[in-house]
C-alpha cells in the first residue's frame, strides 16, 4: 500500500489487535452511537463498520466475555480540497475518526463485588493504545511516540482518560508536467501528525474513540530550472488548519455515546 494512504483504507483502529475466541454474532454487537450531524456538516464519509471478538477471560469463579463493534470515518471534504490543490496528484485522507463499542457479557455492571473490573478496564485501555500503533505503523507512519496523557469530558457527563500521540507522515513528493520534455518537482518532505484516543465507561459498555490529523500544514516554494534561461518558481500551500483539525476531532469524541 501506498505510504500516501495512510489511514484511507480504513483502518480498525482502537481494537485491531484484540483478538479471541468468537462468542457473539455481529448482531448482537451493537455500534456506537457517533455525532451524525458533526460529521455530516464536516464533511466526513463512513468508510467501515465491523464487529470482532474481543477476549474470553476467567476472573475466579466469573467468565467474562467480551465483543466490539466498530465504525470508521475520514474527512472528505478535506481530502478532495487536498486533491484539488494538487492537482489530482495527492489523493489521502488526511484526517480520520474512529469509535468502537466494547460489550461484554456479563457486563461490567453485573459483575459479582466488582470482579475483574478494574483489570478488564485496564486490559481495553492497554489494547487499545497497542492497536492504534499497530495500525498506524502499517500505514506507513514512523516515528510514533506518545506525547501525553490527560482527561477529557464527554457529552453524556463522563469523563474519559486520554492518550496523545505524534507520528511523521513521508510525504513523497510530486511532480507537474510543463512542458512536454519538463517538469516542475516538489521533492519529498515529512509532514506531522498528532493522534488521539479516549476511553471511558458509558453504560454498561465500554467506548474507545479517537482518530488522526495534520499538525502542521504543507507550505513549500520550489525553484527549477527548465533552461539556462527560464526558471519556474512554486508555491505550494495545502491550507491546512492543524487547531481546527484537533478541536474538530476532540468534538467528535466527546460526542460518541
Amino acid at each position: 500500500m501506498n505510504r500516501r494512504d495512510y489511514l484511507l483504507a480504513g483502518a480498525t483502529l482502537g481494537t485491531a489487535g484484540l483478538a479471541g475466541c468468537s462468542f457473539l454474532a455481529a448482531a448482537e454487537a451493537p455500534p456506537p452511537d457517533v455525532p451524525k450531524q458533526r460529521l455530516e456538516d464536516g464533511g466526513w464519509t463512513r468508510t467501515d463498520q465491523s464487529s470482532e471478538t474481543v477476549f474470553d477471560r476467567s476472573y475466579g469463579p466469573v467468565s467474562v466475555e467480551a465483543v466490539s463493534s466498530t465504525v470508521q470515518y475520514v474527512d472528505e471534504q478535506l481530502q478532495e480540497r487536498v486533491a484539488s490543490r494538487t492537482l489530482d496528484q495527492v489523493q489521502t485522507a488526511l484526517s480520520v475518526f474512529f469509535a468502537t463499542r466494547v460489550d461484554f457479557s456479563p457486563n461490567l455492571d453485573n459483575l459479582p463485588a466488582g470482579v475483574g473490573r478494574k483489570e478488564l478496564l485496564a486490559e481495553v485501555r492497554t489494547n487499545a493504545r497497542d492497536s492504534f500503533e499497530q495500525q498506524m505503523e502499517a500505514q506507513g507512519l514512523t516515528d510514533i511516540e506518545k506525547t501525553g496523557e490527560g482527561t477529557i469530558d464527554i457529552d453524556t457527563g463522563e469523563t474519559a482518560e486520554t492518550v496523545e500521540l505524534s507520528a511523521v507522515y513521508p510525504f513523497e513528493g510530486i511532480s507537474f508536467d510543463v512542458t512536454e520534455n519538463e517538469a516542475v518537482e516538489i521533492p519529498a518532505s515529512d509532514i506531522d501528525i498528532s493522534a488521539m484516543f479516549a476511553v471511558w465507561h458509558h453504560g454498561d459498555f465500554v467506548i474507545i474513540s479517537g482518530g488522526a490529523y495534520p499538525a502542521q500544514n504543507f507550505e513549500q516554494v520550489v525553484e527549477n530550472d527548465l533552461s539556462d534561461g527560464i526558471t519556474v518558481t512554486v508555491d505550494v500551500d495545502l491550507g491546512l488548519q492543524p487547531e481546527t483539525y484537533r478541536t474538530e476531532v476532540r468534538n467528535l469524541v466527546t460526542g460518541v455515546q
